[in-house]
């Protein structure tokens, strides 16, 4: 007999915790397997933080995001040639999934049941809710435990999401006006800048977005297969919803694929030994913040 039988509605928030169980525990393995030998704490912590500043709540990330945001626009301009084939890929990619949406979403839909349907409509959170929690979780540990790497995510994560899911997919969605598979019979009916926001799917860019700071951050292959499996459910669970076509889902995983790894790989560079700085301490005497500024 199914212990969880009575409490349908529960098992994806316990599948969600096990999946944040998953990623803390890779963050404190990590960060125990780097101990032995490692440099000074101050040395060590400058180089594994980059350019980040060491807080999320500071003026200085917000400073980082606004430069992460400039550097995703302009980087076409930087592009070598196979960057640019790269870039053809990708457009290759959703365009040879798209001539098979029908197809897809024909086999998926024909498959669909009631307790599928509930539980994707609660997976479906980790590319919204679900993930932003994520982050909260890895900036917590952070803060708490001077975990830098769970710092380090959850930066690249909230930049990521900002960039990618609140500038580029909406962008998207409004230029292609792409209508959703729930309200057509046609997959390839398009009214650009109209309220239709099919292409490319939200919920992927956030949770590929999200799942791409951890794996970049963590680059074991199981906490890899984890946050991209995770992403990937969220994809097929908004094309088993009829809320998307696959190569929306395609299109959208791209997006926050492609602009986590430019974030990440920026944010890894060397730090300002010149920017400001401060710690909150606490003693038998008192508590207070230490300010630290190179000149």
């Amino acid at each position: 007999m199914d212990a969880f039988q009575h409490l349908p509605k529960f098992r994806p928030a316990l599948c969600a915790l096990v999946v944040l169980a998953c990623l803390g525990q890779a963050a404190r393995a990590q960060s125990q397997a780097a101990a032995p030998g490692a440099p000074p704490a101050a040395t060590s912590e400058a180089a594994q933080a980059g350019i980040r500043p060491e807080h999320l709540l500071s003026l200085d990330y917000a400073d980082l995001v606004l430069k992460d945001t400039a550097s995703v626009f302009t980087a076409p301009a930087r592009w070598d040639l196979d960057q640019w084939m790269g870039a053809a890929a990708a457009v290759s990619a959703v365009a040879g999934t798209a001539a098979f949406d029908r197809t897809i979403r024909a086999n998926v839909q024909a498959r669909r049941t009631a307790g599928e349907d509930t539980f994707m409509r609660q997976w479906q959170e980790f590319g919204n809710y679900y993930a932003f929690g994520a982050l909260a979780a890895f900036d917590a540990w952070g803060e708490l435990g001077g975990d830098v790497k769970a710092r380090n995510t959850a930066m690249d994560g909230i930049a990521a999401s900002i960039i990618a899911g609140g500038m580029i997919t909406p962008g998207l969605k409004i230029a292609f006006g792409r209508e959703r598979p729930s309200t057509t019979g046609s997959a390839f009916k398009f009214r650009p800048f109209s309220t239709n926001a099919s292409f490319p799917s939200g919920h992927a860019t956030e949770a590929f977005a999200v799942a791409t700071a951890i794996a970049e951050n963590y680059p074991a292959w199981w906490v890899q297969g984890l946050a991209y499996g995770t992403a990937g459910l969220v994809g097929y669970a908004r094309v088993e919803l009829n809320a998307h076509y696959a190569s929306d889902v395609v299109a959208g995983a791209l997006v926050g694929w492609s602009v986590a790894r430019g974030v990440v790989h920026r944010n890894d560079g060397p730090a300002d030994p010149r920017r400001l700085t401060w710690t909150p301490y606490a003693t038998q005497r008192g508590f207070g913040v230490v300010f630290f500024k190179a000149f």
